[in-house]
């Protein structure tokens, strides 16, 4: 259950983001206190859910895009409709 809908909830007081994002992160040392590090997220893909719909006892389902891997020739990679393009990597004796 969902106590307080959604849409009722102040963004400055607290985003709300729902969905799936891929990123990366960096430990930087920080220059005031020399002891601790800096985290620094990069994010590079994100996929947003518009939160209106996010009730009780609702579910989400993500599918996953077609990709390289599941190629096993050049043939039905090439024939394939990847909006990406493929290439042969000669040390591992197959597409990305």
């Amino acid at each position: 259950q969902i106590p307080v809908p959604v849409l009722g909830i102040s963004a400055s007081q607290h985003p709300v983001k729902a969905g799936l994002s891929d990123a990366f992160m960096i430990l930087n040392p920080s220059p005031d206190v020399p002891e601790s590090r800096r985290r620094t997220i990069y994010e590079y893909h994100r996929v947003e859910l518009d939160t209106s719909r996010i009730t009780s006892m609702s579910a989400v389902e993500f599918t996953p895009l077609p990709t390289c891997l599941q190629h096993q020739s050049c043939e039905s990679c090439v024939a394939s409709e990847l909006t990406f393009n493929c290439s042969w990597c000669h040390v591992l004796q197959r597409y990305l």
